[in-house]
């Protein structure tokens, strides 16, 4: 999300400890040049590394495409910010979900060079199934991936997940200096006898989780009379959609319906949470270690060193 003057978060200096990176893959396309800013952003108001990796080069790239995707406009707009850059080998869906066991967020744009602009690219959704930690996907209006709205939109179900998509839209909310809209869809009952079961227990279930939280932004919840497919195209004034994973399909192990909705047709970026799996690392242990590039001239930002 873009702002002109955007200030690091200042829990480095409060714990003196630095929080996992943001990892972004790149592959010089529009999109990918889009989810760099987007993550680059988002590290510096949570005051982390970004780590990044960039795509090899295929035949269906342009000659007009930076060799490094954009990457010197950001270390130009953002100089204390710590970067650094990783090569992807064949197969950037693997590197980018073993990246993401030692990140806090991953971020990807929705597709790549040869992509229809009308349909996902193919990283996206494996790289979603494969994930072990949030993932951001950036897509949308120009608006809502420049932050413009200050709004996040948190979409709850009434299932395990909940409690986590409250937190991190609330996070994400607190970052951004955005406020929150946590929003449960409630589908119209297929016959008229149909008994309409009462959905205000979940948004009550809601506001019971931020009120638990030490800092929470200003929020409101909201019972939508509709599909949840249908509430995905009413967030066109929010800068981000918070989903759950949704229970995934048998045989293909893909996340759910509602979800790939979301990274289909939001028209804003689509956080997919992710309940940690694995124990995250020891601050000492080292995580990809790649090439590290700032502005010429700037200083390293102040945190200590992991």
């Amino acid at each position: 999300m873009h702002e002109k003057s955007p200030q690091p978060s200042s829990r480095v200096e409060r714990t003196g400890r630095s929080p996992l990176p943001v990892a972004v893959g790149n592959d010089g396309s529009l999109w990918g040049q889009t989810a760099l800013r987007w993550a680059a952003e988002h590290a510096w108001r949570t005051g982390t590394v970004l780590d990044v990796w960039l795509w090899g080069r295929s035949s269906d790239v342009p000659d007009t495409i930076p060799a490094n995707g954009g990457l010197n406009h950001v270390t130009s707009d953002l100089p204390m910010l710590r970067v650094r850059v990783h090569e992807s080998g064949v197969d950037p869906v693997r590197d980018l979900s073993l990246a993401g066991r030692g990140s806090r967020l991953v971020v990807i744009g929705y597709r790549g060079h040869s992509t229809s602009p009308f349909s996902l690219g193919h990283n996206v959704l494996p790289l979603i199934d494969h994930a072990t930690c949030d993932t951001v996907v950036v897509r949308g209006r120009p608006s809502a991936v420049h932050g413009d709205h200050r709004r996040i939109t948190a979409m709850i179900s009434g299932g395990e997940d909940d409690d986590l998509v409250v937190a991190r839209a609330a996070a994400m909310a607190l970052s951004h200096r955005a406020s929150l809209r946590v929003v449960h869809a409630v589908p119209p009952p297929m016959t008229r006898e149909a008994l309409t079961t009462d959905h205000q227990f979940v948004l009550d279930q809601a506001a019971r989780m931020l009120e638990k939280l030490d800092r929470r932004p200003s929020h409101a919840v909201v019972l939508l009379h509709g599909h949840p497919h249908d509430a995905i195209t009413r967030c066109a004034e929010s800068d981000l959609l918070v989903v759950g994973p949704g229970d995934r399909l048998p045989m293909t192990g893909r996340c759910g319906a509602v979800t790939r909705t979301a990274l289909h047709q939001s028209p804003c970026p689509v956080l997919v949470v992710r309940r940690p799996s694995v124990p995250e690392p020891r601050r000492g242990a080292s995580q990809h270690l790649g090439t590290e590039v700032r502005a010429p001239g700037s200083r390293r930002p102040a945190e200590s060193r992991r």
